[in-house]
This record gives C-alpha cells, sequence and structure tokens, in this order.
C-alpha cells in the first residue's frame, strides 16, 4: 500500500514538472486526429474532432433514427373479454384490431422526421462554420506569434548585451549611468512583451489540443504562411449557395411546415378496425357469432384548433426570421467587405515583413558596433516590434473579413487555406 501511495505521489510530481517545463501535453487521453501534414487537415481535423462538432454530430445521429421510429407500423392489439354464469353458461369476446393512420398522419409523421434531420444537419454545419472561422484565425495568429517571439527575442538580446556592456565599464559617468538604467528598463519591457506572447499562445494550444489532440509544437510544420496576395471580393455576393445560417434557417421553416401538416392530420380522428368472434355456450346450446369491430374517437370537442394554430404560427416565424436572416447577412456583407478593403489597402501601404526584418538586421548592426546612440536603439527596437504588431493585426482584421464574406457567400466550406 506505502508503494503505491509513494508511486502516485512521484506520479504527481513528475507531471507538475512537466506542466512547468511545458511538456504537459499528452497522448491517448483525449479524441485525437491522425497527426495534419498542412493547415487545410488541421481545419479538417478541427471541424470533425472538437468538441461542440462532435456533439453537433451525434445530434445529426439520433435524427436520423428518427425517420425510422417515423416509419413504423403500428402493431395490432388483441381484445378477449369472457363472462361466466350459473352452470356452464359463459360468454367470449374475441377481437382482433389494427390502428388505422389516415388523413396522411403516418406521411406527415416522415415529412416531421426528415425535417428534424434536415435542421440537426443545418445545426452541424453552422457549427462547423464557426469552427472554421475560429480555427482559420488562430492558425495565422499562431504564425504571426513565432515571428513576434523571434524578433522579442532579439530585442532582449541586444538590451542583455548594452546592459553588460554599460555594466563593465570602470567607472560610470552620469550619461552611462541613465543609458544603463534605461536599457535595464527596455529589457524588463521586452521580457513583459515576451511573456504576454507566451501567455497568447499556451491559449491557442489549449484551443487545438481541445480541438484535434495534437500541442502546437506538433502544428508547427503544418501552419500556413504569410499571405503574399490578396484576392479581390465583389460588392454582392455570387453563385447560389447559402450561407450556414440561412441553411438552418430554410430547415427551421421546413421543420414548422412539416409540423402544419402533421398538426392537421391529428385533426383526423383515430381509427381502429378488425374482426371479432362472439363464442356463447348455454346449459343446452352454443353458438358462435362473427363479425367486425370499429373503435374510433369523436370529434365532439376540438379539431385540434389549437395545435394548428401553434404550428402555423411557429411557421409565420420562421418565414419571418429567414426574410430577417437574409436582411442580417446582406448588410453584414457589405461592412465586412469595407472592412477587409481598408485592412488591405493598409498592408500593401505598409512595409512588407521582409523588409522589416532587414532594416532591423542593419540597426541590430549598427546598435552593436556601438554607432547609435541609447534613445536610438531602443526607439527603433519598440517601433520594429509596434510595427509588426500593427501590421499583424490588421492581417488578421483583413483575415477575418475575408472568411466571414466566404461565409455569407456559402464557399466557407469550399475555400482553403
Amino acid at each position: 500500500m506505502k508503494t503505491i501511495i509513494l508511486s502516485s505521489l512521484l506520479f504527481a510530481v513528475a507531471g507538475a514538472m512537466a506542466d512547468q517545463e511545458g511538456l504537459s501535453h499528452q497522448h491517448g487521453f483525449h479524441s485525437e486526429c491522425p497527426l495534419p501534414k498542412t493547415s487545410q487537415e488541421i481545419v479538417q481535423c478541427v471541424i470533425t474532432h472538437h468538441p461542440k462538432a462532435q456533439k453537433a454530430a451525434l445530434g445529426v445521429h439520433q435524427s436520423k433514427a428518427l425517420m425510422d421510429k417515423a416509419g413504423q407500423i403500428p402493431n395490432p392489439e388483441v381484445d378477449v373479454e369472457a363472462v361466466f354464469g350459473k352452470g356452464s353458461t359463459s360468454s367470449t369476446d374475441i377481437g382482433l384490431l389494427q390502428p388505422i393512420e389516415w388523413g396522411g398522419k403516418r406521411s406527415s409523421r416522415l415529412k416531421l422526421a426528415d425535417s428534424e434531420f434536415l435542421r440537426s444537419d443545418a445545426e452541424l454545419k453552422e457549427v462547423q462554420a464557426e469552427l472554421i472561422l475560429e480555427t482559420v484565425q488562430n492558425l495565422y495568429r499562431l504564425t504571426q506569434l513565432e515571428k513576434e517571439k523571434s524578433i522579442t527575442s532579439q530585442s532582449i538580446q541586444t538590451f542583455e548585451r548594452l546592459v553588460r556592456q554599460q555594466q563593465g565599464r570602470p567607472g560610470l559617468g552620469p550619461e552611462h549611468r541613465v543609458s544603463l538604467s534605461v536599457y535595464k528598463m527596455a529589457l524588463a519591457e521586452a521580457r513583459m512583451k515576451r511573456s504576454e506572447l507566451l501567455d497568447e499562445e499556451k491559449s491557442l494550444e489549449h484551443f487545438f489540443h481541445v480541438a484535434t489532440g495534437h500541442s502546437v509544437e506538433e502544428l508547427l510544420p503544418a501552419l500556413p504562411g504569410s499571405r503574399k496576395k490578396w484576392p479581390e471580393v465583389s460588392d454582392v455576393k455570387t453563385g447560389t449557395e447559402t450561407s450556414p445560417l440561412m441553411q438552418k434557417s430554410i430547415a427551421e421553416r421546413s421543420y414548422f411546415l412539416a409540423e402544419v401538416s402533421s398538426a392537421s392530420a391529428e385533426a383526423w380522428p383515430s381509427l381502429k378496425l378488425g374482426p371479432m368472434a362472439k363464442l356463447e355456450k348455454g346449459p343446452a346450446d352454443s353458438e358462435n357469432l362473427y363479425g367486425f369491430r370499429l373503435m374510433m374517437d369523436l370529434p365532439v370537442f376540438n379539431l385540434n384548433g389549437g395545435g394548428k394554430s401553434y404550428s402555423q404560427a411557429g411557421y409565420a416565424k420562421a418565414e419571418k426570421a429567414m426574410v430577417l436572416v437574409e436582411s442580417e447577412e446582406s448588410h453584414e456583407r457589405v461592412e465586412q467587405v469595407r472592412i477587409y478593403r481598408a485592412a488591405v489597402a493598409a498592408l500593401n501601404e505598409a512595409p512588407t515583413l521582409e523588409e522589416i526584418d532587414k532594416e532591423f538586421a542593419n540597426n541590430q548592426k549598427l546598435a552593436g558596433q556601438g554607432l547609435v546612440s541609447s534613445s536610438l536603439v531602443i526607439e527603433f527596437h519598440r517601433q520594429g516590434i509596434e510595427l509588426i504588431r500593427s501590421r499583424n493585426s490588421r492581417e488578421m482584421k483583413a483575415n477575418q473579413a475575408l472568411w466571414q464574406i466566404y461565409k455569407y457567400d456559402g464557399r466557407i466550406f469550399q475555400e482553403s487555406l
């Protein structure tokens, strides 16, 4: 028993140490797809393995089973009644009743089940579309983080070297003491920025760990590169495809239309019909009688008016919701096109990452030779980092708007990274 407890404690300590060292990723305790080799494979992995997608897929699977349930034919019923009198007197009634579905009950039930399947499938598509948007943004952000971490690390190395140089001087004058203090503060600021970047990376790693079962380190080779050219977008929607949300609205309308049909069918009374036999036995003779039995509800108090009104109100609501969704997406698409074009225009005017890298390397070289004042060294490092972050922010804005347009145009499942 002591050995088991000691082993458990050692295992817990080892796990805690692994977490501190960033090695907490473990396989085998979660759903995991094969290791993706491209960014598009990562997207496909997310929309099938993410818990939200799996829950929605289970709903589709359940709605498929509803089709089988709706198609079932009611079982016949056996009715037996026997009474006994004095002596050998007895009377036995035996009946076989088959429920008859008339008035379109079975067909309306099948339509309702089919529309429920379409609605569940549309909900799955909507969930997958949102996951694609989130995954694409996170993938590009991971690519950007690698660059931001690299340039921040370069700044830290530069400031550390300058601090050592200043501290190595035999005697520091007032100007050198101020420079040393400024370098130390710049170094602390750069370290804080690197810490923020690492926190953001950890947050993204958590998303991909949950969604794919893989760590960021495993996914790094499959990350997309920075866009060199941005595609043109039209002012109006092209094609006949509908957005996932519109597909869901259409499915909702079909569902309530099937409910209207089902409510009308429910107004027809339940009917049971079948053969029967009456066996009578008396003291002197016996007699067997044969015929049929009919059982039916009498529509005296209602014709399912409440059910019809409710389903018709649901259908009217679904019709109005479709109009609202179409209007909202049309306006939102115009706004996303504006945001996209403005962001792309800003990116085209800004220097490229390669140009920033080249300028940064030249300034690094001059700073290392001691040819630049402390204030300029700190300023160009700060400006370089801020320029890259601002450029990355515009890039994320453009990318988000572009994929939103893809979603409104019904192309989000056809587009690839």
